[in-house]
């Protein structure tokens, strides 16, 4: 059985409704107990699939077209109303080339060229965050990582990572981030410059099943009737800042931004969609403007 947790509940910027428990990543499992109701995590029929790991770098930050004027008016960026700076895990192409059937399997948005949140993705290698936080923030010392909390949506888990500076000390009652993983229990870590996932997920919508294959000792991959809906997870990053902007200039954020297109409905813009053009000519118009 789960261990007795506190659930509280929140709400995104977006206006989207979550359950939360703060100070620990809670596994599958352990979420399907809390939350038998659940529709997508009380499903009993989703196939087997693939428990991938990933060691990853970097991590971005995806916004619309307001919010990257806004960026590039701030040198920087700014801390959100609830006081953090959100990145994500960006998982790249020599991770997804190195998975087995990752191309059938691992579909969610955590994994998707594509963003949910607007055309301008900004990439950063965490240890360079890290360096400047440490600088701009920590007087130097570097910056304390703990397990921040984990947020369930209707369909997505969100398992987020804080950064903070030592001196604060209201997160102090929060467990460390796990430097040596322990895969058992321990969801994501940092060392050695990389973020390791255990992925309890990979998919939203599930067309195939893991089959094995007894006489060759190999698993192998079989299309699915129906296909299966079901939770999928991801790693967030949060720097905790208040009323600042953690600053670039504007020829390292343009040398960290790339264009992506956005999804097909549900997406989570908050304006009407660009197309990847029409991103490419508002990237060119900042080179431009800032003469790079």
């Amino acid at each position: 059985m789960s261990t007795k947790r506190e659930w509280l509940e929140g709400r995104s910027s977006r206006g989207f409704e979550y359950k939360y428990c703060v100070g620990e990543h809670v596994g599958l499992t352990e979420l399907k107990e809390d939350f038998p109701e659940r529709d997508y995590l009380g499903k009993k029929n989703i196939p087997r699939y693939p428990k991938y790991v990933f060691n990853e770098p970097n991590v971005c930050h995806v916004t619309e077209k307001s919010g990257l004027c806004g960026i590039f008016n701030d040198n920087g960026f700014r801390g959100g109303d609830d006081g953090f700076l959100w990145w994500s895990l960006s998982v790249s192409d020599i991770s997804k080339q190195q998975k087995p059937f990752l191309k059938e399997f691992a579909t969610s948005p955590a994994f998707q060229p594509e963003s949910r949140y607007g055309n301008f993705r900004f990439t950063f290698q965490l240890t360079e965050l890290l360096k400047e936080y440490s600088k701009q923030f920590c007087s130097r010392t570097s910056p304390t990582l703990r397990v921040l909390d984990t947020k369930i949506f209707k369909q997505e888990i969100v398992y987020s990572v804080l950064v903070h500076p030592k001196y604060i000390r209201y997160y102090r009652e929060y467990p460390r981030l796990p430097v040596d993983i322990e895969p058992d229990t321990d969801l994501c870590g940092y060392s050695k410059k990389t973020m390791t996932w255990h992925c309890q997920s990979p998919s939203d919508n599930y067309e195939y099943k893991l089959k094995m294959d007894y006489e060759h000792g190999e698993d192998y991959v079989k299309p699915l009737k129906n296909r299966q809906y079901f939770v999928w997870d991801k790693v967030d990053v949060a720097f905790h800042i208040k009323n600042g902007v953690l600053h670039f200039s504007p020829s390292q954020l343009l040398q960290h931004l790339s264009v992506c297109g956005t999804v097909p409905k549900p997406n989570l813009l908050k304006k009407p969609k660009m197309s990847v053009q029409e991103a490419e000519e508002e990237v060119e118009k900042l080179k431009e403007k800032f003469n790079l």
